[in-house]
């Protein structure tokens, strides 16, 4: 078979992909970063991956890694909620997805899988679901890193339009057992060691690892060039999530919720705060723009045109909790 052609290999979504295609014998090539983390790295190298040493922030690194490929799936994102990391996200998710984009097209690769997020729809005011074509009405909220996800799908659509077949998915909040760090597993681990316990008003779509896996492989095969795909799960209240993470942990958890109104004081207070905070430090000020808001969605085209169905969202995080508990970040049950 023909290799796939990789990017954002070593963060959570990558890695299990990569993990996927070589237990099915597929030849990948994934870019790696000399920055990337060591243990991701000895993982890929483990299960086989060709590692392309590369940034999606330098064209020129572009092409090793796209060479011979039939399929490109493009993971590779930051995600931050920082105003001192604004600057960089545009250069990673933007500008970076570009790159990407105009490498495939001039290297003649057969389909492109840009991995976006619900981010990129949208996120409403109200309990309403969100789909692939609502209106994007997010700007005003001055939230970075759903701005550039929705401007990188805008790259995306440039492409298409210039010949490139690309197919866009949208996952919502993945969870799932982690082998790399992510954003979710660490809120798994601070339910689940009883450190959070206090919730925003407003609402998510929670979906497993194991759907978005299977959607990207959907949307590679039966997906409609320059078609969005939302791959979701569950729409669930913050608080009600929360309560979910704790029973997979074996806790019971009544989450204080703060009004959504709380968010731009202390929005404003993080803000202040943000320089003096270290980079390495779990700190959100963008994420109180969500507070009292919704990114619920509609998973129909998933289902219809795709054939996914959202796999048990307990069940994952049962699992997700036992990875962590092997992994010694959480205390045995």
């Amino acid at each position: 078979m023909t290799r796939v052609a990789l990017t954002g290999a070593t963060g959570f979504l990558g890695l299990a992909l990569a993990r996927r295609w070589r237990e099915e014998g597929r030849p990948v090539a994934a870019l790696a970063r000399r920055s990337s983390a060591p243990a991701a790295i000895e993982r890929l190298r483990a299960l086989g991956v060709t590692l392309v040493e590369g940034d999606i922030r330098e064209p020129a690194g572009l092409p090793a890694l796209l060479e011979g490929a039939e399929l490109a799936v493009h993971c590779a994102a930051l995600i931050a909620y920082r105003p001192r990391l604004h600057a960089e996200l545009r250069r990673v998710n933007v500008e970076g997805t570009a790159n990407v984009a105009e490498a495939c097209r001039a290297a003649g690769v057969r389909r492109l899988v840009h991995v976006s997020s619900i981010a990129a729809v949208g996120i409403s005011d109200e309990r309403r679901l969100l789909h692939e074509d609502s209106p994007w009405e997010a700007a005003p909220l001055r939230m970075a890193y759903l701005d550039t996800k929705h401007a990188a799908e805008e790259r995306i659509a440039e492409s298409v339009a210039r010949g490139l077949d690309a197919v866009i998915v949208n996952p919502s909040a993945i969870y799932g057992p982690s082998e790399a760090p992510s954003n979710t597993s660490g809120l798994v681990q601070r339910v689940g060691s009883g450190r959070l316990r206090v919730a925003p008003e407003g609402g998510m779509n929670v979906v497993p690892l194991e759907t978005v896996v299977e959607g990207i492989l959907a949307a590679a095969q039966r997906g409609r060039s320059g078609r969005r795909y939302i791959l979701g799960g569950e729409n669930l209240e913050l608080h009600a999530l929360l309560g979910r993470i704790a029973r997979a942990a074996g806790l019971r958890l009544r989450p204080l919720v703060l009004p959504g109104w709380a968010g731009v004081p202390l929005r404003l207070a993080m803000n202040a705060a943000d320089r003096l905070v270290p980079l390495t430090a779990w700190y959100v000020p963008d994420l109180c723009g969500a507070f009292g808001r919704w990114m619920w969605c509609d998973t129909t085209r998933m289902t219809t045109e795709l054939g996914v169905r959202p796999a048990d969202l307990d069940a994952c995080l049962a699992a997700a909790v036992a990875q962590l508990r092997r992994d010694g970040r959480l205390p045995p049950g």
